[in-house]
């Protein structure tokens, strides 16, 4: 069975105070998330070191992971239901966008889907045709949408 990996950004949306590009409503955040997020067990946030609200909410769900980049901290934990619940249905800051700088949502050790840039840029991994067709089906019609085929020129391998 053939297996995709997903690009997709905004190309259109509304600015925030601070000059980011968001998608002008995020309808598709829940079915988006809720899709990826049971098939995950772990997860990895990270901020930037003068995002003081970010931090602190991500402190609560995870640990701090040393990655030796002196201005990010990156926290990751078990996905639980409290996660879950602040994931979906808390994201934002007062801004209106994605509260953290990147999400990953990780099984065991493969990354199976990303949210970056403040929810601005997403890709997700070792997906069915299903799968591409769902995600394309719920999110906004101007956000740029790649689809890559994992064996083509024998690259990409899903486990």
């Amino acid at each position: 069975m053939k297996k995709y990996f997903v690009h997709f950004e905004i190309l259109q949306g509304r600015k925030t105070k601070s000059g980011m590009l968001v998608p002008t409503n995020y309808d598709f955040w829940e079915p988006l998330l809720s899709h990826f997020i049971e098939k995950c067990t772990h997860f990895r946030i990270d901020c930037w070191l003068d995002e003081a609200a970010a931090i602190a909410r991500a402190k609560i769900f995870g640990k701090i992971l040393d990655t030796g980049v002196d201005n990010l901290k990156v926290f990751t934990g078990e996905i639980t239901e409290e996660f879950i619940f602040e994931l979906i249905h808390n994201p934002f800051d007062d801004e209106g966008k994605i509260k953290w700088f990147s999400i990953f949502l990780i099984d065991a050790d493969r990354y199976v889907f990303s949210v970056e840039h403040y929810g601005s840029e997403f890709t997700a991994d070792c997906l069915t045709e299903e799968e591409v067709e769902y995600i394309r089906s719920i999110i906004p019609e101007d956000f740029n949408f790649h689809v890559y085929d994992k064996m083509e020129n024998g690259k990409g391998k899903c486990l």
